[in-house]
C-alpha cells in the first residue's frame, strides 16, 4: 500500500482556475503549510513514511516546508513547476517545467528526485519519453478512470499497479474499483472525501486482495479555512470543497487501519 501527497496550494487547483487570476499566484495567501504540517504530524504519530510530489511553485514560496518534509524522512518527488495541464503545452515547455522543478527540489534537499506525477493526472506518451530522458525512474500519473474531463492517457497494456514501461522506467498506476457496471476511481482525493469512510475502507480492502494500491491527497483538502472561490462552475466547487472539514479525521482513520509506505520503495 503506497501513500502519496500532491503538495500544491488551494489556488493551484484546476477546479478553481476559472475564478482566479493565473498571473497573481504570488499574491494569493500561502496556506500550504497548514495542511502539509498536519499531514506530517499524523504520519509521525503513525510511524508512516510517504511520497510527497511537490509543486515547484510551492518549493519556491516555501522552501522550508520542502526541507521539513525531507528532514522528517519522506520521499520527495516532482509535481512539475507550474501545474499546467500537460497536453495543453508544447513538449519543450513541459520538459523545461519538469527540469526546473527537479533542480529546485534537489537544491533544497539532498535527495535524488526519482518520481513524477503530472498535474491533474494529465500524463501523455510523449511526457513519458521526456521523463525517461530526464532520468526519472517512475511516473505515478496514469489514472484510467472511464469518465473525467481532465485526466490524460498513455499506451500501456498492463493493468498492474506497478507496470514497467521500458528498461529503468516504471508506471505506478492508480486504482479503480470494479463495480461490474463501471469502474470507479478509488485512489483518494475527492473520491475519498465524498464517500463514507466505512465504504471507502471496504472498497480498498477488496482492491488490495488482487493488486497494490496507491492513495493520494492534497494539503488543501485538510484546510477548511482556505478562501472560498465562488466564480467557478458548480460541479468544480462541489469537487473542491465537499467534506474538506472531515478529511483530517478520515485520513487518520486510514493511517490507523492500513500499513503504508512511499512509492519509491516499490519501484
Amino acid at each position: 500500500m503506497m501513500l502519496s501527497f500532491d503538495v500544491e496550494d488551494w489556488y493551484h487547483s484546476h477546479n478553481l482556475r476559472g475564478g482566479l487570476d493565473w498571473e497573481q499566484w504570488d499574491e494569493y495567501e500561502l496556506r500550504v503549510q497548514h495542511g502539509t504540517t498536519r499531514i506530517l504530524d499524523l504520519l509521525d504519530e503513525y510511524d508512516t513514511e510517504a511520497t510527497f510530489f511537490v509543486l515547484g511553485h510551492v518549493a519556491d514560496r516555501a522552501p522550508g516546508l520542502v526541507a521539513e518534509i525531507d528532514d522528517r524522512g519522506h520521499e520527495l518527488a516532482s509535481h512539475g513547476y507550474n501545474h499546467e495541464l500537460l497536453y495543453e503545452q508544447d513538449p519543450s515547455d513541459v520538459r523545461d517545467d519538469i527540469a526546473r522543478s527537479v533542480e529546485l527540489l534537489e537544491s533544497i534537499s539532498e535527495q535524488e528526485i526519482r518520481g513524477y506525477r503530472a498535474p491533474s493526472f494529465t500524463i501523455t506518451d510523449w511526457a513519458i519519453d521526456i521523463l525517461d530522458d530526464l532520468g526519472f525512474e517512475y511516473d505515478s500519473s496514469h489514472f484510467p478512470a472511464p469518465v473525467h474531463d481532465r485526466y490524460g492517457e498513455i499506451s500501456i497494456e498492463s493493468t498492474e499497479t506497478i507496470a514497467p514501461i521500458r528498461d529503468g522506467f516504471t508506471e505506478v498506476q492508480l486504482p479503480l474499483f470494479d463495480a461490474k457496471v463501471t469502474r470507479i476511481p478509488w485512489a483518494g482525493g475527492g473520491y475519498f472525501r465524498f464517500m463514507p469512510y466505512a465504504v471507502y475502507r471496504r472498497g480498498l480492502e477488496r482492491i488490495r486482495r488482487n493488486r497494490d494500491c496507491v492513495f493520494y491527497l492534497h494539503p488543501w483538502e485538510l484546510d477548511p479555512g482556505q478562501p472560498c472561490v465562488r466564480d467557478v462552475k458548480y460541479q468544480y466547487r462541489v469537487r473542491h470543497y465537499t467534506n474538506i472539514g472531515r478529511t483530517e479525521e478520515k485520513l487518520e482513520q486510514l493511517l490507523a487501519d492500513f500499513e503504508w509506505e512511499p512509492i519509491g520503495e516499490n519501484v
